[in-house]
């Protein structure tokens, strides 16, 4: 018995079936792609008054939203005012700057000031796209755990180049520079000349920026040698040993950041002649941005 016409009626039905699918198919239409800005506030100590607030700005999808300052609007509201919602509430930064960084972009960064502890919602908008715009929070509490701007720096002992010379010893920077090992905070504030101290970890730092940090450090001491003091403190005590077994889990964190009270890194601020802390830094920060308090501090402003 001949099977052709079966398998006729089975292509048939087969089309019949191929036909209605690519028929439903055709009636669906794809989701809209949602098009906005993410910020995050890399701010993890801040307190009331005024704060450099670094802001990390991207598209949903990933995208970098890099160097567009003049193209964004920043708000920050307090944290009884309606979700943020309420504009008479919201405080226009006037001061966005992108801020290029040698590694991984860069940042955004504001200038705000706080009134009350809270909560604070920062609002970020791209003033010439139809994009949705990005939220972030910030913790405001009544006071900061390191040193705050007018605060007086902790007179802390830093580790100074070993009698050997070894600096492996007290930094795990893979080319230390003499210069920033070559006298404690201590001594550097004895001085009356103002201080730059960056406390971070280059060989460990999870953002990669802590070795550029303290090359910056020493670009700026070459161009201010003799005027400022210049300091870069490892955050571990034993970064040889940890170096030398390749292995961080061995870290014993140095007491000097204790005694200054912060909980990431890298960490900068400047000193002036008298012990008082007139720049205040988290996260890399660029040389124009350090130099800019330490010119203030050489003048006494």
């Amino acid at each position: 018995m001949s099977t052709r016409p079966t398998t006729i009626a089975h292509a048939v039905i087969l089309l019949m079936f191929t036909l209605a699918a690519a028929s439903c198919n055709a009636s669906i239409k794809p989701e809209p792609e949602i098009k906005g800005l993410v910020v995050f506030a890399a701010a993890s100590d801040v307190g009331l008054g005024t704060a450099r607030v670094p802001l990390n700005i991207q598209m949903l999808d990933g995208t970098r939203f890099d160097d567009a300052a003049d193209r964004l609007e920043v708000t920050y509201t307090p944290p009884d005012s309606l979700d943020g919602q309420n504009s008479i509430a919201a405080r226009l930064v006037d001061d966005l700057t992108w801020r290029e960084w040698p590694v991984r972009s860069g940042v955004y960064t504001a200038t705000m000031t706080f009134d009350v502890v809270g909560f604070w919602q920062v609002s970020v908008r791209a003033t010439d796209d139809d994009l949705l715009p990005g939220r972030s929070g910030i913790l405001v509490k009544s006071g900061t755990d390191a040193p705050d701007i007018g605060d007086t720096a902790p007179l802390s002992i830093t580790k100074t180049t070993p009698p050997d010379g070894n600096l492996r010893a007290i930094t795990s920077a893979p080319n230390p520079d003499p210069d920033l090992y070559a006298i404690s905070f201590d001594d550097a504030v004895a001085t009356g000349l103002p201080t730059v101290i960056t406390f971070s970890t280059p060989a460990y730092c999870q953002s990669a920026t802590c070795g550029p940090q303290t090359e910056v450090l020493s670009l700026l001491d070459d161009a201010y040698k003799g005027r400022a003091n210049f300091i870069h403190v490892e955050i571990f005590d034993n970064p040889q040993e940890m170096l030398g077994a390749g292995d961080p889990s061995l870290a014993v964190e140095s007491a000097v950041i204790f005694e200054w009270g912060f909980h990431t890194e890298p960490w900068t601020f400047v000193v002036d002649g008298s012990g008082t802390v007139v720049g205040r830094f988290e996260k890399f920060t660029t040389a124009s941005e350090i130099e800019q308090s330490l010119v203030r501090a050489l003048e006494g402003t």
